[in-house]
């Protein structure tokens, strides 16, 4: 596969708008699905249908999985979150240099309510191309 590089000669963004399965994490045991989940573990809506695969973790973007308004996080209370999310995916990127780390658009969907995706997960998911592991599945 031809890398993508910018002017400068740094990789840029790698994305790739692929629907994740049971069946593909199934076949591709090395390949690692981040989804968009809840601080409480639960539910099967949008991506978290695969919660359950032992491929799929959890990266968290709403409290509850509801539309009350107070299952969403505001741009005030969700970065002590982020940044406890940031560093657990980073630890795991690292250890796991040698499979694919396929990531959904975090946030973007219904956990976007009070903007969090554009302000704080897009602009980091953006810098993860220092890996050469990440795919942004968006």
């Amino acid at each position: 596969m031809k890398r993508l590089l910018n002017e400068d000669g740094k990789r840029k963004a790698f994305h790739i708008p692929f629907q994740i399965t049971k069946k593909f994490l199934d076949a591709n045991p090395n390949c690692y699905f981040i989804f968009g989940d809840n601080t409480e573990g639960r539910g099967y809506g949008g991506a978290a249908k695969l919660r359950d695969h032992s491929n799929a973790i959890g990266f968290v973007t709403k409290r509850f999985p509801s539309n009350w308004d107070k299952s969403f996080y505001t741009l005030e209370n969700y970065s002590p979150v982020f940044e406890k999310e940031k560093l657990r995916l980073i630890q795991f990127i690292e250890n796991n240099k040698h499979n694919w780390i396929l990531i959904s658009k975090l946030g973007g969907g219904l956990a976007n309510r009070y903007h969090i995706f554009e302000n704080f997960i897009e602009p980091w998911l953006e810098s993860l191309v220092q890996y050469d592991n990440i795919i942004l599945l968006y």
